[in-house]
């Protein structure tokens, strides 16, 4: 290949990956592995670093995003290179809802559980930060029209029906505990404010 075509290919590529996000890559034992670009595969012994907050409007609804490739979620995303977990989470609660820094700096930790390749049919294998937020604004959401087809605002009892059988994001045994302290969580906070919904208490 001539030099300066040469050049000319690793200048392109190099720029086109600048627009990409990058994603670091850790072992079992959170040991830093590599680094990759937003789309490549990883391998069975890499485990990337995710958030997942559930977002609860002011009415006791959970949002839900139905994403343009067919899977329903809550507001996730891989947290990228030289981010920690709460970055991710207020980035991805603005990206993919607009929902702003001032709101979002309420969200709650739930925990953290690691996600295996074998639990998820081969879909996912994370180390994932769990939160929730309980909004305080009636501000309209914003979804991202790029990533999410619609949002639901799902009663509580048809969120936690459709979590256990599946139906939401892949129900590992890691999930149980964060299940217990949010339901604890929605319940205090539905009682402060005095709203009936349809958990069965």
């Amino acid at each position: 290949m001539d030099n300066n075509l040469q050049q000319s290919f690793i200048k392109y590529v190099e720029d086109k990956n600048a627009k990409k996000e990058k994603i670091d890559l850790y072992d079992k034992d959170r040991n830093y592995i590599r680094t990759i670009y937003r789309g490549e595969e990883i391998k069975q012994n890499e485990w990337k670093k995710c958030i997942l907050c559930f977002v609860v409007d002011k009415q006791g609804n959970v949002i839900v995003e139905y994403k343009r490739n067919g899977e329903k979620d809550g507001c996730s995303g891989h947290i990228k290179q030289n981010e920690v977990a709460t970055q991710a989470l207020l980035r991805e609660l603005y990206e993919e809802l607009k929902i702003e820094m001032e709101e979002s700096l309420n969200s709650v930790h739930l925990g953290n559980i690691a996600i295996n390749f074998e639990e998820t049919e081969q879909k996912l294998q994370c180390f994932l930060d769990v939160y929730c937020l309980f909004r305080t604004k009636d501000t309209p959401l914003e979804p991202d029209e790029q990533e999410i087809e619609k949002i639901e605002h799902m009663p509580i009892r048809k969120f936690l029906k459709e979590f256990i059988s599946n139906e939401i994001f892949p129900c590992v045994e890691g999930y149980i505990p964060i299940i217990e302290k949010f339901v604890k969580l929605y319940i205090e906070e539905m009682f402060e404010k005095s709203v009936v919904t349809e958990l069965e208490i």
